[in-house]
């Protein structure tokens, strides 16, 4: 049998021991505490102060990335403007050949209407291909390629602007032409409405292309501007062609004759095609039938 203080003893010491588990069990879960919040303390200090590092980086991140991406886009720009610069290239190309086709279409228009108003004329076009020039880039001489036609030395060559020479010599299928304002030039010709006859010959002077009218006589009055035009009398020039125009009528001076100068409609710096004049055609200019007396009595 066991006494009752023993048993009474024995709880007591339980109990106190329990309580002594307790108070160290709550001692830790304290220092837990404690030390967590010490953590968290230092990790804000921490934060704190690589805050600044921190927005730099991020700052300089976002630098590169919209540097990056600026550049990106502007090598897209680039490349954009390098074919928007082919395309205008290309376009600037397509009008200058256009613009040659239509000033080619022009020319030979003209030409053409030439033919239209000269149908008393046998016409062979040819192109020039040469010029010669003096040292102030004045054309002396005009080469045309006249191909395989029955073209002759002393043939007339027009343009739809007048006379612009003859046939000075051949080569093949190239020709040399002797321009109206060569001095070595003489063509019959008569004013439009004096209708006074002259011969005009080339003045070969370096900064201007003209003629002198010889032998024109003191009593006519040439107008300024007006027409001179071919005769026919020559058998070189056929009739009715424009030669140039007055320019310069000279004071009166002793002797029979007028000084006059005239300058040709004609800009042989300029000319591109060109009609030679193969003979008649036994046509009138208009295109009817030219009968001769002959005919008509038949």
């Amino acid at each position: 049998m066991t006494p009752r203080g023993s048993s009474v003893g024995t709880a007591g010491r339980q109990r106190s021991r329990r309580g002594v588990l307790v108070g160290l069990g709550l001692l830790v879960v304290g220092s837990l505490l404690v030390r967590f919040d010490r953590g968290a303390r230092v990790t804000t200090a921490v934060g704190w102060a690589v805050a600044p590092l921190h927005a730099a980086v991020t700052r300089g991140g976002q630098s590169v990335r919209a540097f990056f991406l600026d550049y990106v886009a502007l090598t897209g720009v680039r490349e954009e403007n390098r074919q928007l610069q082919d395309e205008v290239r290309t376009l600037r190309g397509e009008a200058a050949r256009t613009a040659d086709l239509a000033q080619e279409n022009a020319r030979l228009r003209h030409l053409l209407d030439l033919g239209d108003r000269r149908k008393d004329l046998r016409l062979r076009a040819a192109r020039v291909v040469a010029r010669s020039s003096s040292e102030v880039f004045r054309v002396l001489r005009l080469t045309i390629d006249v191909g395989d036609g029955p073209v002759e030395q002393g043939m007339a060559v027009v343009a739809p602007e007048g006379v612009v020479g003859q046939i000075r010599s051949l080569a093949g299928s190239r020709a040399e032409v002797l321009l109206i304002t060569d001095p070595r030039s003489a063509v019959d010709v008569v004013l439009e409405q004096s209708r006074a006859r002259a011969i005009a010959v080339g003045s070969g002077e370096n900064d201007r292309y003209a003629a002198h009218l010889r032998y024109l006589p003191q009593s006519v009055s040439p107008i300024r501007g007006e027409r001179v035009l071919t005769t026919g009398d020559d058998g070189r020039y056929p009739r009715g062609l424009v030669v140039g125009e007055v320019v310069e009528v000279g004071e009166p001076e002793s002797g029979p004759f007028k000084k006059t100068t005239i300058r040709p409609l004609m800009d042989p710096g300029t000319l591109e095609e060109v009609f030679v004049v193969l003979g008649p055609s036994g046509l009138n200019a208009d295109g009817s039938r030219y009968e001769t007396e002959e005919r008509k009595k038949k």
